[in-house]
């Protein structure tokens, strides 16, 4: 049983020595990526616009000045328009036009505030788990793992168990080769226990900073009841459409008030889930970079002792 143990251990040890560099090198392009994108975010959240600056008395006042609803009409022939996805179309004179600005800002808002909280969840979980308290406990745990299990097992395994696969491997590879890896493996190891040391610390400070992920409104659904702004015959439409069609008359009647209203939300939420996206890339951007710098400086400390170690073996 100790057998299978002690290769499980001299494997891992081997694995986190080798492995060493291609993780560094993976941690430093996913730091180098998670800073551009914060950068980016930053700069996007500081050059937003306050749409929302006055107090909501006032914008509500703004709201009422707003009319309910107003009939989309042709401005060729007077018809009835028809909204599409991207622009109006007549059906009478088939002359085509731009969107009213709040019907096409809300939409869009609408979905880009779907894509962007899809995101900011599925970083904030990551963040969230980095910096858990049993993640804190597992790294303060692989800290003594370390020294007092993993190299005394491969120390006394390697003696007791001298025919493993392991050490038949290393006898075919050749001295200088077996010798490079083990040395690789050794630093690995002295690596991996400091850089636990710093994860465990780091984490700690980075779940006081974890945000709090934005819950979106949900739309009541319902049928309202008014009066077409081009007939005024009775229509109904329901509670969430931005444009309702009169059944007399066939004109569709934009809702004016209801959709800067949506707009406005939108801005608000988008700015929001902007800031959790922000808070969880930043705690993300902390850890990983704290995970490289100090890899890349102890890698780097372990280069400089092994050359200098080989220079002063030769001469």
């Amino acid at each position: 049983m100790f057998a299978y143990f002690y290769q499980a251990c001299a494997a891992i040890f081997i694995l986190q020595g080798v492995a060493t560099p291609f993780l560094l090198l993976f941690s430093g392009v996913l730091w180098w990526k998670q800073s551009r994108r914060l950068e980016s975010l930053k700069k996007d959240l500081d050059s937003t616009p306050g749409k929302r600056l006055q107090s909501d008395q006032i914008f509500e006042l703004i709201l009422k000045a707003l009319p309910k609803l107003r009939p989309l009409n042709c401005i060729s022939c007077g018809a009835g328009l028809v909204l599409h996805k991207d622009e109006t179309f007549c059906p009478h004179c088939h002359s085509r036009g731009d969107l009213p600005e709040d019907y096409a800002e809300a939409g869009k808002l609408k979905l880009e505030v779907k894509s962007l909280l899809k995101s900011a969840v599925k970083h904030w979980r990551v963040a969230n788990v980095l910096t858990y308290r049993p993640v804190r406990w597992i790294f303060v745990l692989l800290i003594f793992i370390e020294p007092l299990v993993l190299f005394p097992t491969v120390l006394i395994g390697s003696n007791v168990f001298p025919d493993t696969w392991i050490d038949k491997a290393f006898e075919s590879m050749g001295e200088t080769t077996s010798f490079v890896i083990m040395l690789a493996a050794f630093l690995g190891f002295i690596i991996w226990m400091v850089v636990f040391i710093f994860l465990a610390g780091v984490t700690k400070g980075l779940r006081r900073d974890l945000p709090v992920v934005p819950v979106l409104e949900r739309e009541i659904r319902g049928s309202e009841t008014a009066n077409c702004e081009a007939c005024g015959g009775g229509i109904e439409y329901d509670a969430g459409d931005f444009v309702c069609v009169c059944s007399y008359c066939n004109v569709e009647n934009f809702r004016v008030q209801f959709v800067r209203r949506k707009r406005a939300l939108g801005e608000k939420q988008m700015k929001g889930t902007k800031t959790v996206l922000f808070g969880a890339l930043e705690i993300l951007e902390d850890f990983v970079g704290t995970f490289f710098f100090v890899l890349a400086i102890l890698v780097g400390a372990s280069l400089l002792l092994t050359i200098w170690y080989a220079l002063k073996s030769l001469f």
